[in-house]
Order: structure tokens, then C-alpha cells, then sequence
């Protein structure tokens, strides 16, 4: 299915956008700048009025929002639009006025947010700081709407004869088969509990991204002729993308046009006359373009290019409120979590929200193991996973028989830094959706596309929505439902998939008891209740909760029975067991297949199918699969097959090779699926050359040319349960308190579980419970297991929590892990009570005790009261030498912390004779840094932030040198750490061009011929950037031509960049140009000072230094101070950029 762009919500066509936002990690090193692990605030400066914080690296300028103080959270975003837009306007004149004056650019206004985004220079940032009516300033995201993970396919496919059509063409199959499954509309007409008998979403409006430029479509226009797209200037226009087509079809498709898989799939071998037709589950609501609204004529095109801002989401946002008061929203936006960060576009969907509008939002399609995206981890919208429904594939692969229901595995799960998990799940893997080859990310070869992924469960989830609201409508007098009472009508009667709740949240989407049940809802004005499906519905959509270790959290849930006679409902705890291994784990070497024979639609074979028994009774199978290929480039999934031969899971593998020499692909070198209640018997794992993501319209893929192992083990695992409440009747139509006491775990850390809720009248609800046990607050030791990545967009997020008292005097968390591979990265993060990111720190590889581990140290002195979090992050990808692993840590509360060398990095190459050596360790204690023959390289004091920076008192000898921290503290105790940090100096050379334009002698040299070394960058005082500044090595610029005609030295710098290709712009870097010394008679004036992030800073050629005609004969000596001004998000790695000198 058509593969969505890096952050979407994948598969089958798998579509989701994701706004990015970098990550602050520490940098090191030529031209180089050392980036350390501690950049903590400095102490606010005294002054009379106290700027508005500046977040996440906004200071340096570019795309910024600008939020005011008041929000205006009083006047109600729909009915009272007009109010809210004025006022909104009324505070934003003089900020506006303001940026204009100032040079800033592509001002957008915003309202559901109070807030005016624009591009703006460093120091305009500044001064709008200090408006009294600015509450802080952030950074406008950027959302990739169509860049797409491309993978190389065949030419000659083998065919295939399979004979899944209908028996009559005239009878059409509808497509998606989800329809069905989620029972709204079914091939079958007289199938019962179909909600399409009762709701169709009419008179509901539904705004989503793209919908204008698709309005013409022939699969959106009724058979009235009406438009499904309504307020578009065109409806000749049919040309969008195709994750709008998706998000179009999965609501608002009429089963109008008649389809062939024949052509529709052409890979599949599939006979002429296999008809089907495009239908949605909310056919007559009306949809409203929600995105490229009211858009600054810079940024037009926007759409057009790929990329789109917050800011513009949000303004989408508001025309769709304001101006359509549209019922429900549905997105498939999402920003890869970074803790600390601020969310805008969390609160423009809380605005919405607060008018009325219900908001359904996909949770990601990066794996099931801790990879929800924002907004989806908002408490008020409701937060949308994937499932299989395997038919089309069935199809295009050629089995005969497929399996539907089970989580998908690129759906994003686990639980959020918020301690939230999705609210229920619905089709994402996958089904056709009308598309235009036109039209941007649409296959070329086809009238329709493979869609799929949490992009697709969320306008599943928004168009049934859309039918529980006209359902209630029609039984309650034509009032509209709350958002929170649809949230809690749809995952109250959601069906219990067997899944942990951490994946499947309350189930999966029932929209005929959905709609059954909001006819029954208190006030209804029918005569009898829900009939052939009772409901249990809570205001309780799921239970986020924190506590002590061994603690027991008692709670009260409400629930409602929507039947007409009395009901007697019991509940159980449960949770999944620990695993127990399938069989042996079997090792088999990849190869590629016989280049002569057509390659299979599902993928050629890459090792010999791996077969295992699965024992009667298991409630739970895990398959997984690893690889150890260092170069993460060879893209290889896995295919599972029941003992009946029906086609049961798919895994995902949304890497792809490097692009670039040097640097490593983003394969994640694993693959993981889950099935509930597995078949006993013989299954197969097909290994192939395939990346899992269902583009039923490609070719196949390519095999790769990995020929090193591969590794498969299947384990089983059994719900653990337990009682949660005794009997309880709740009279018909009522609610009854239900009281639980739920016990925290002893581990630190989260333990996911869900309430079984059923009743004798055959109700059912299944309600998640977030689980999450504190780290003591005297600290102490947790674990980390990492389980699963899909190699898009981020690798797993585990998140603690632990108390810390007033007065303590500093904090300091430590990690590690056995795997110190350079492809198996780790982040680590620091939040501290108010939200903020207080400090972070890659992985890097240490000695412990003779053996290389990944380490981490985090430490902040005189930590805040309250409760603090940390983050465990794996980047993307692992390894693949080991099926799991654990990140050990530990929190050590007022410890004396143990010195810590965190740059440079251990092993690491210097850039000079006397680099900077920084690290942590307990404020106001002395450090010595010694090398290996245990001579002193420097000493300093440790900062109160407990930081520390020292410079060698002699040039360190070329060659290989360990250096080790000592510490002493106030009380004279001497403290060393354990871990040494070996480093080499090595001589390198700075790249100098030179031009003459003229005969004679102009020389210009640089003295040393070593490249330059930044010392570590710390915030600023304001704390909205990171800075550093160091002199270049002098420049010797000789002149002996006749008549003196005169000279001129200008410098440009290239982008900072990494092995990663991660970049800090050239722009980022100014200089203060100075002469050191000149010849008798020689007049030589240094360059104008060029600020960062002004006037292009290095970026653009600017002047060193000039010398006049007459005077400038002689030798001069010419220097300058860098500057430099990132951003906080900058990323980890050793960052170089060359400084090219020009003399004229």
C-alpha cells in the first residue's frame, strides 16, 4: 500500500505526517565545536521586566510563534468565532506592527492558539520577549506531507491465479473489507449489526487536510449530485495527494465507480470482471478542507512542495471551527515526541475541543513499543491505533484464506511521557482508496491506491464520529453530543481484540453498538434500548495512574447501561504474562534468489522458511526476527502463515539504505509482530526480501545483496488475571459506581493493564489502565526493556517518574547498556516538574571494567520540588545481535556526583593541542584532570549547574592519551570516576583558497595549519540558544607587489555538519574581525563585526580584513573571534565545517 512520508501513519499506503522537532543531544568537536552533556540555564539576570521564555531554540529566529498572555479561553472557538478572532486581533496589532517594522516575514495570525507566527531575525525574537503581552515564543514546526521512503522494485514480477473475486461482477466487492469489520456496511446484504441501516454521518461536517483540491473526484460527488467536499472553489479540481485521497475515501467514498483488481492490482494475477467498489463509513456527512487555509502568498505552494507548517495546521484549524463550524476534526499529523517540549498544536486541538468539535487524531506508525506521536498523547482527543485487515493482500499475494484483527505492526503503542495510551484501534493495514495519478504520492499505474496505516484509522474513527453524532441527534431531539461523550459512546462499546491495553487501548471500532448506544444515551427520546447490543459506556475512557511501589490506587469507575432491563456486571484484572520461547531460536544465512527467476509479488525468498509449533491455549504469539548488518541497508521482512495456510501477519520494515557514503541506512536491523490467540498447530515464518509496507501497486522489491545471518524466535505468552470487583446491578439506563483497587507493581517504571467489564445482558467494555510505578524518592534503580523498533522516525520512549523534596542539592542519573554499538544509539532526558527539558545526553561507548558498554550520565544541581521525569530513547535502529535489550539506571538523589568527562567524547579525535575538556560533577569540588603517566592536564571548580570546563596548561603530545577526572569536594573527599576517556590529537589542516588577480606577490597563509577548536557551547542567559566562541588561527597575508595596489581577505564557512548528516547553519556563526599586527608603514583595517544570524553571519562571504593602495605592502598578521549562536535542538555528533579564506 502507497507508503506515506517519514512520520506518517504507514502501510498499506501507509500515511502519516510528522511534524518534526530536533532533539538536544551533546556534539563534539573541526572547523569544530564540542558540544557537552550538561547545558544547563544559567542564572536569570536581574532585570526590571522578565522576558517571556523563549523554548526549544527559537531564539536564533527563522519560523517562530509568537504566543500572547491571554488565550481568550472564555469565548467559545465556534459559536462565539467572530468574538474570539477580533479580540485575538486586538492583542496581536502591536506584535504584528512590531515584525513588520522589524523585517520579519509570512506573518500568519492564529486564534484558536492566541498567538501570530512568522520568520523573524534572532534579535527581533528578543525584543518581542519582552512585550508585556508575550507569554513565550517557540519554534513553527515543519510537517512532511509527501516525501516518501522510496525502495527499488523489479521489473518482471511473477504472476499469480488466485480467485478471490465475487461470483458476480455486477455484485462489486466493497472496498475497504474494514467496513465490515468495524460492522458498518458488509458484501453481504443481509449481515447482521450493520450501522449503515441506522447512521450515515448526515448533516455531520468533518474537516480534514486537502479535501478542496480532490473535490472532483467522481468518488465524492453523489448520485444527487451533491458534493461530498463542501466550500470548494473548484469542483472540477482532482488533483491532491494521496494521503488526503485516503483520509477522503475511508469516510466520504460513495461506491459510485465500479473498479477491477485485474487492473487495480496489477501485479496480482487476478482474472478480468474481480469488481469493487470505494465506500465510506460516514457517506452523507460533509467534508471541509482543514489545511491550506488563509495562507501568506510566500507560502502558497506549500502543499505543493511537500512541507506545511504548525502554523498553518493551526490556522487550518480555525477557518475549519470559526468559519465552518465543523463537528469533527480528523488529522494524521504528529510530531515525534521530544520530552520538554511545548505542544501548539496540542492546544489549538483543546480549543477546538473546548467548542464542541471532536477530535480524532492517528497514533503513529512507528511500531507498538513506545512510539505514540503528539498531538495523540492529548487526553482530549481521541487517539487512534491500527489492525490488520488482510483480504486485499491476501489477493495480491495469492492466498486463499486471511486472518483479521490483530494489532498492525507499524501501529504506534505503548504508553506516552504523559502516561496515556491510545483510546482504541481500528483498520489500518489495509484497503483501496480512490486516488488520481496526477495527484502527489498516487501510484502511476492506477485509478486507485493501497491505503493504509493509523492514517487510515483515523477517518475510520472520525467518520463513525460522525454517525454517533447524528444518531444521537436523531434520538435526542437534535442536540449534539460532547466531545467526551463520543470519545467515551465509541471506545465504551469498542470490541476486545485480545491485546494488551497498551496497544488496543478499550478495542476495536463497533459502530453499529457505537450508534446503538448513543440512541440510548441519558435524555433519549426512544421508547426501547439497545436490543441486539447492549452497551456498558464510562466516563472513565481509561485510568492514567501513579504510585509507589507495592501501593494499592483506589478508584471509582462509572458505568452506564444503555439497556432497557437490569444487568449484573463483574470485572478482572489483566495483563500479559512474561514469555515463554517457542521452540529453538533458528540462525540461517540470507542469500539472494536466482536473478533468472521472476520475483513473487509478496517479496523473493531471503532464507529457507522457519516452521514451529504453537502449543493449544496461548493467548498471545510474539515472532521476531534480527539481523546483524552493520551497514542497516539490507531491508528484509517477515511473513506469517497459520497451520490452516490463511495469511496472518505482515511485519514492517520502513528503513532503507544509506543514500549518502559514510553513513549508515536506517534498517532497523529488527521485526516484531503479535497475533491473539493463535491456531495450535505448525505455522511458518516466510523470510523475503521485502520491507512489509504493502505497495500493492509496485512491483516487488528488489533483493538486497546482506549475505550474513538472520535470526528467528517465536514465544508465547498467557494473560495473567485476577479479580477487580464483585457483582454489581445497574439499573437500566443508569450508572453505577463500579469500586477498584488497583495495585502498583514493585518495578519502577510501566505496567499497562485493562479492566474486563462484562455483564449477563452480554455487554462487554474493556478499560485500559496506565500503570505507572514511581522511582522512590530516594532513588534507586530501574530497568529499561527495549523491545521493537520499525527503523520510522523515532525507536522506543520509555518514560519514569520519581519524586524530589525541596532542599535537595543536586540529582544525578546514570545509565547503561551491554549493546555499545555505534548503530544502536540511546537518548537520554531530564524533565524537570514545570515540563521543561532540563538536560540530555546521547549514549556513548565506555570501558566498564575492561568491558564496552553504552553510558549515560545525567546530572542537575539544586533540582526543583516535584515530580521529575526520564526519558529513555533508542534513536531507531538496534544492533541486531540481540532479540531485546535492557538500559540499566540509576537515580541517585543528593550523591555526591561522581566526576564525569562527557567531552571529548572517549575515543575521539582532537582538533588541537589544547582542547577543551568538559564534564559534570558536584558543584563547588575541584576537578584534576590527569593523562595516562598521571601527569596534571588542567584543573577548574565545578559551577553550581555542575558543569565544568578545563584547557590543558601544555600541548598535549601527538598520539593517544586517557585522561581521567578526579574530584575533591569541600570536605577534601577525593572522588574518581571508574570509566577513562581515551582520546588522540592529530594534526589537521584548515582548507585555505587563495586568488591573484594580478602579478606579484600576495601570499596568504594560516599559522599552525591545525583546524580550530570551539570550546563547549552553553546557553545563553536567556537560556533560547547555545553559544561558544573561539579565535581562528592567525591569517599571514604578504604583500611585496610594485605600485601596493591594495587587498582585500573575505571568509565563508560551509554548514556545520555530521556522520549523521545532521547540519548547524553557516548562518548560525558570526565573527569580530581584528588585526594583530602589521608591517611598518602597512595600514591594514579589520572587517565589520558580523553577528550570528544576521546578515547571512558566515554563511555569506564577508570581510576579514583590507589593506588600502600605497599601504598595503609588508607582512600582516589577521584574525578574528567566531561566534557562535545554534539552536537548543541541535543534535549529537562531532560537527566540521570549512572556513574557505580568499585574498584579493
Amino acid at each position: 500500500m502507497r507508503n506515506a512520508p517519514p512520520g506518517g501513519s504507514g502501510s498499506p499506503s501507509e500515511r502519516r505526517h510528522l511534524l518534526r522537532t530536533a532533539t538536544i543531544l551533546s556534539l563534539s568537536a573541526a572547523l569544530v565545536t564540542a558540544w557537552g552533556s550538561s547545558m544547563l540555564p544559567a542564572a536569570a539576570a536581574t532585570a526590571t521586566v522578565s522576558p517571556a521564555p523563549v523554548l526549544d531554540g527559537a531564539g536564533a529566529g527563522g519560523p517562530v510563534i509568537v504566543w500572547m498572555k491571554d488565550q481568550h479561553a472564555n469565548l467559545n472557538l465556534r459559536t462565539q468565532g467572530a468574538q474570539r478572532i477580533a479580540a485575538a486581533h486586538s492583542d496581536q496589532a502591536s506584535i504584528v506592527s512590531d515584525i513588520k517594522s522589524h523585517g520579519g516575514t509570512d506573518i500568519r495570525q492564529l486564534v484558536s492558539v492566541n498567538a501570530v507566527a512568522a520568520q523573524l531575525s534572532a534579535d527581533e525574537v528578543k525584543r518581542l520577549s519582552r512585550n508585556s503581552g508575550v507569554s513565550k515564543i517557540v519554534p513553527d514546526a515543519q510537517v512532511e506531507v509527501l516525501a516518501t521512503a522510496t525502495t527499488a522494485t523489479v521489473d518482471d514480477p511473477a504472476s499469480l491465479d488466485p480467485a478471490l473475486c465475487p461470483s458476480d461482477p455486477a455484485k462489486p466487492l466493497n472496498e475497504p473489507e474494514a467496513l465490515a469489520d468495524i460492522h458498518y456496511q458488509s458484501d453481504d446484504p443481509n449481515a447482521p449489526r450493520m450501522a449503515s441501516s441506522i447512521a450515515t454521518g448526515k448533516g455531520v461536517l468533518i474537516g480534514i487536510d486537502g479535501m478542496n483540491s480532490l473535490a472532483g473526484n467522481p468518488n465524492f460527488t453523489r448520485t444527487d449530485g451533491s458534493h461530498v467536499v463542501i466550500g470548494a472553489p473548484d469542483y472540477t479540481k482532482d488533483k491532491s495527494n494521496d494521503e488526503a485521497y485516503g483520509d477522503a475515501s475511508s469516510i466520504g467514498a460513495q461506491g459510485t465507480v465500479v473498479y477491477d483488481f485485474a487492473k487495480e492490482l496489477p501485479y496480482s494475477g487476478l482474472p478480468t470482471g474481480c469488481t469493487f467498489v470505494l465506500r465510506g463509513d460516514a457517506p452523507d456527512a460533509s467534508l471541509v478542507d482543514a489545511g491550506n487555509m488563509d495562507t501568506p502568498e510566500s507560502i502558497a505552494g506549500q502543499s505543493d512542495s511537500g512541507t506545511r507548517s504548525e502554523s498553518q495546521i493551526v490556522a487550518g484549524i480555525d477557518t475549519a471551527v470559526t468559519k465552518y463550524h465543523v463537528d469533527v476534526i480528523s488529522e494524521s499529523y504528529g510530531y515525534s515526541p521530544r520530552p520538554g517540549s511545548y505542544k501548539t498544536h496540542w492546544a489549538a486541538n483543546d480549543a477546538a475541543v473546548a467548542a464542541g468539535v471532536t477530535v480524532v487524531v492517528s497514533s503513529g506508525d512507528s511500531g507498538v513499543s513506545g512510539t505514540i506521536s503528539s498531538p495523540a498523547d492529548d487526553p482530549q482527543v481521541i487517539a487512534v491505533g491500527a489492525t490488520n485487515t488482510l483480504r486485499l493482500n491476501a489477493q495480491a499475494y495469492g492466498y486463499t484464506g486471511w486472518g483479521n484483527g490483530d494489532i498492525t505492526p507499524l501501529s504506534s503503542g505503548g504508553v506516552t511521557p504523559n502516561n496515556k495510551v491510545v483510546d482504541l484501534v481500528a483498520p489500518g493495514y489495509g484497503g483501496q482508496a480512490a486516488c488520481n495519478p496526477a495527484g502527489s504520492g498516487c501510484p502511476t499505474n492506477t485509478a486507485t491506491e493501497a491505503f493504509g496505516g493509523t492514517s487510515q484509522s483515523a477517518p475510520f474513527v472520525a467518520g463513525a464520529a460522525a454517525d454517533v453524532i447524528q444518531a444521537y441527534r436523531d434520538s435526542h431531539s437534535g442536540t449534539s453530543p460532547t466531545p467526551a461523550m463520543v470519545k467515551q459512546i465509541l471506545t465504551g462499546t469498542a470490541t476486545d481484540i485480545g491485546a494488551p491495553a497498551d496497544q488496543q487501548g478499550s478495542g476495536l471500532l463497533d459502530i453499529y453498538a457505537a450508534v446503538k448506544a448513543a440512541q440510548q444515551m441519558p435524555g433519549s427520546t426512544l421508547a426501547t434500548g439497545g436490543g441486539d447490543s447492549p452497551a456498558l459506556v464510562t466516563p472513565q475512557t481509561q485510568l492514567d495512574l501513579t504510585g509507589n511501589p507495592g501501593t494499592t490506587n483506589d478508584q471509582t469507575v462509572q458505568l452506564y447501561n444503555t439497556g432497557d432491563t437490569a444487568t449484573t456486571v463483574t470485572g478482572s484484572y489483566r495483563s500479559l504474562g512474561t514469555p515463554t520461547q517457542i521452540g529453538d531460536v533458528v540462525t540461517e544465512d540470507v542469500s539472494a534468489p536466482d536473478p533468472s527467476l521472476p520475483v513473487p509479488a509478496e517479496g523473493a525468498r531471503a532464507a529457507a522458511p522457519v516452521t514451529f509449533t504453537v502449543p493449544a491455549g496461548l493467548d498471545r504469539l510474539d515472532a521476531d526476527m534480527i539481523w546483524p548488518d552493520p551497514t542497516h541497508g539490507a531491508v528484509l521482512s517477515f511473513t506469517l502463515v497459520d497451520p490452516k495456510g490463511r495469511l496472518r501477519q505482515i511485519s514492517y520494515d520502513y528503513g532503507t539504505p544509506s543514500t549518502r557514503a559514510g553513513r549508515l541506512g536506517t534498517v532497523p536491523n529488527l521485526q516484531h509482530t503479535e497475533i491473539a490467540h493463535p491456531e495450535a498447530g505448525k505455522w511458518t515464518a516466510k523470510i523475503l526480501w521485502a520491507n512489509g509496507r504493502s505497495h500493492l501497486q509496485d512491483p516487488p522489491n528488489v533483493p538486497g545483496t546482506y549475505t550474513g545471518s538472520v535470526s528467528f524466535k517465536a514465544s508465547g505468552r498467557h494473560f495473567v488475571t485476577a479479580p477487580a470487583s464483585g457483582p454489581v446491578v445497574i439499573p437500566a439506563h443508569s450508572s453505577v459506581g463500579v469500586p477498584l483497587h488497583i495495585a502498583m507493581p514493585a518495578e519502577p517504571g510501566d505496567h499497562p493493564q485493562s479492566v474486563q467489564f462484562t455483564a449477563d445482558s452480554g455487554a462487554a467494555t474493556s478499560l485500559p489502565v496506565s500503570r505507572r510505578t514511581l522511582i522512590p524518592a530516594a532513588g534507586g534503580p530501574f530497568d529499561t526493556l527495549i523491545t521493537s523498533t520499525v527503523g520510522r522516525d523515532q525507536g522506543q520512549t520509555s518514560t519514569f517518574n520519581f519524586p524530589v523534596a525541596a532542599g535537595r542539592k543536586d540529582l544525578t542519573v546514570t545509565f547503561q547498556t551491554d549493546d555499545a554499538g555505534t548503530d544502536n544509539p540511546y537518548t537520554f532526558y531530564l524533565v524537570d516538574p514545570s515540563g521543561k527539558l532540563s538536560t540530555s545526553v546521547g549514549s556513548a561507548a565506555t570501558t566498564v571494567d575492561g568491558v564496552t558498554k553504552a553510558t549515560g550520565t545525567l546530572h542537575v544541581a539544586n533540582p526543583a520540588a516535584g515530580m521529575w521525569e526520564i526519558d529513555v530513547k533508542l534513536n531507531l535502529t538496534v544492533s541486531g545481535k540481540e532479540f531485546t535489550q535492557v538500559v540499566h539506571g540509576t537515580v541517585a538523589p543528593d550523591a555526591s556526583a561522581a566526576p564525569v568527562i562527557t567531552s571529548p567524547g572517549d575515543g575521539a579525535i582532537s582538533g588541537g593541542k589544547t582542547p577543551a575538556i568538559s564534564g559534570t560533577g558536584a558543584p563547588g569540588a575541584t576537578i584534576k584532570v590527569t593523562d595516562e603517566t598521571g601527569r596534571t592536564v588542567c584543573t577548574t571548580t565545578v559551577t553550581t549547574d555542575g558543569s565544568w570546563t578545563c584547557t590543558p596548561n601544555t600541548d598535549l603530545a601527538p598520539g593517544s592519551h586517557t585522561l581521567t577526572a578526579n574530584q575533591t569536594d569541600g570536605n577534601g573527599t577525593t572522588t574518581s570516576p571508574t570509566i577513562g576517556v581515551t582520546i588522540a590529537y592529530s594534526s589537521t589542516t584548515e582548507n585555505i583558497t587563495t586568488t591573484v588577480t594580478q602579478q606579484g606577490g600576495l601570499t596568504i597563509s594560516v599559522d599552525n595549519a591545525a583546524a580550530v577548536t570551539l570550546p563547549t557551547p552553553v546557553l545563553t542567559g536567556d537560556a533560547t540558544a547555545l553559544t561558544t566562541s573561539g579565535d581562528i588561527n592567525p591569517v599571514t597575508v604578504t604583500d611585496t607587489r610594485t605600485h601596493s595596489p591594495g587587498w582585500n581577505v573575505v571568509g565563508q564557512v560551509a554548514d556545520f555538519t555530521n556522520t549523521n548528516g545532521d547540519t548547524i547553519a553557516a548562518t548560525n556563526l558570526g565573527w569580530t574581525p581584528k588585526v594583530l599586527d602589521t608591517a611598518t608603514g602597512q595600514t591594514v583595517t579589520p572587517g565589520t563585526t558580523i553577528n550570528p544570524g544576521t546578515n547571512g553571519g558566515l554563511a555569506k562571504s564577508q570581510q576579514l580584513a583590507t589593506a588600502g593602495v600605497g599601504t598595503a605592502n609588508g607582512t600582516a598578521h589577521i584574525g578574528a573571534t567566531l561566534n557562535l549562536l545554534a539552536p537548543t535542538t541541535t543534535k549529537t555528533g562531532t560537527y566540521t565545517a570549512t572556513m574557505t579564506l580568499t585574498a584579493i
